[in-house]
């Protein structure tokens, strides 16, 4: 079987002049030496201000380390900067050497703030619906079913304390067993196994 190499590292194209096709959107992930250029209602996603052309920035992601803005650029709705660092990190220059400028988003200039524990971070209706599509899709190609993940297939959260028969008539199956300590593993084997047999049952 032949593999197909990937492609080699490409500088970053920055275009001299301003896009000025007001019908055309100007492609993604070129730079433009203006914001003008751009699409508009482009989403940035660090928390400081966009920096200017020339600016000197740290690009905190993989360790590129300080850099100067050379241009700006769009990609998926997202605003970005072309910079050029200092020094390109050594894993980076040999994985595509002479490569001197890269992409990087606003999150990446910033420090990295770990996400305190039990808290959920929002994220866009429409990057979750991507990423949905994205992991049906692999599913799919795996050959296994993605329809865990559709709305026919949810399955209902009960609250811990409705586990009871009398209340929940409809769920016998889910009433609470008290088991002895000792009798711990077997209980759990026995549930597991009525699990696995309700597949069955018509």
């Amino acid at each position: 079987m032949m593999i197909t190499p990937a492609p080699a590292p490409k500088q970053p194209e920055i275009s001299s002049s301003q896009w000025l096709n007001s019908v055309t959107p100007c492609p993604q992930w070129v730079g433009y030496p203006t914001r003008l250029s751009l699409p508009i209602d482009l989403d940035w996603s660090g928390d400081t201000a966009v920096p200017e052309i020339g600016s000197r920035v740290h690009i905190y992601m993989n360790g590129f380390g300080p850099a100067e803005v050379k241009a700006y650029f769009h990609a998926d709705g997202y605003l970005g900067v072309i910079c050029q660092p200092d020094e390109m990190p050594e894993w980076y220059q040999k994985q595509a050497p002479g490569i001197t400028l890269g992409h990087f988003f606003g999150r990446e200039l910033e420090p990295r703030t770990p996400t305190p524990a039990g808290v959920v971070l929002p994220r866009p209706l429409d990057e979750l619906g991507r990423l949905s599509d994205q992991l049906d899709a692999a599913h799919a190609a795996n050959g296994n079913d993605p329809c865990i993940n559709r709305a026919d297939e949810w399955i209902p959260d009960y609250p811990d304390d409705n586990q009871d028969r009398e209340e929940y008539p409809e769920h016998p199956e889910d009433e609470q067993r008290d088991y002895p300590e000792e009798n711990y593993q077997d209980a759990e084997a026995e549930a597991l196994g009525e699990l696995y047999n309700s597949q069955y049952e018509d």
